[in-house]
């Protein structure tokens, strides 16, 4: 009988044998996000990169900032601008936030962005979204997400029927919404100097 030789576990199979839990604690600490994503803090600042907006932190953000933090585990994507805006895209490809209107607005600004200054990353991640879940849509609870590991997470989001989203209908609904903060603010900024 011939003895099979062991071999070494790879760094890559170290790497994707780590359970969801384990690969968003490392996400935290790679991004100085704080203990679990800095869900009890009283502000939240919204990182795109080396930009951050505070924002209050909404008891709604509290229990779904996980979900959008599992969709940078999942997608690989950082959170420089173009990071987030991939992310983005390919949640609103994978199913969207349903009735979580604030997440709606963050994520559609963030892929209106990407849209405008990284479109072909923007446009991929949407495209790979239209064929999977993303861990709001796919029916499993936030244990039962955690105690996957990240390729067993993977493959329960993936091989979902195509979607038939438009990437028209929502790149152009994206860029409104990242457009008309902007707009308000010049167009406040042009009236104030008329009346001044």
């Amino acid at each position: 009988m011939v003895e099979k030789k062991l071999q070494r576990p790879t760094m890559e199979t170290t790497t994707s044998a780590r359970t969801v839990q384990q690969a968003i604690q490392e996400f935290y600490h790679k991004n100085d996000f704080g203990e679990d994503g800095g869900v009890n803090q009283k502000i939240a600042w919204i990182k795109f990169g080396f930009f951050s907006l505070p924002m209050p932190n909404f008891e709604s953000r509290k229990d779904n900032v996980y979900l959008h933090d599992v969709s940078h585990i999942v997608t690989g994507n950082n959170t420089t601008w173009q990071g987030e805006s991939a992310v983005s895209a390919w949640e609103v490809a994978s199913g969207g936030w349903s009735k979580l209107y604030i997440p709606w607005l963050l994520t559609l600004w963030a892929m209106g962005l990407g849209m405008l200054f990284y479109n072909r990353s923007t446009v991929n991640a949407f495209k790979q979204g239209l064929t999977m879940h993303n861990a709001l849509s796919c029916g499993l609870t936030r244990n039962e997400i955690n105690r996957l590991t990240v390729d067993e997470l993977k493959k329960v989001l993936s091989g979902k029927p195509k979607s038939k989203k438009s990437i028209l209908f929502w790149s152009v609904l994206s860029l409104g919404i990242f457009v008309f903060p902007i707009l308000v603010t010049l167009l406040s900024i042009l009236v104030i100097i008329k009346f001044i």
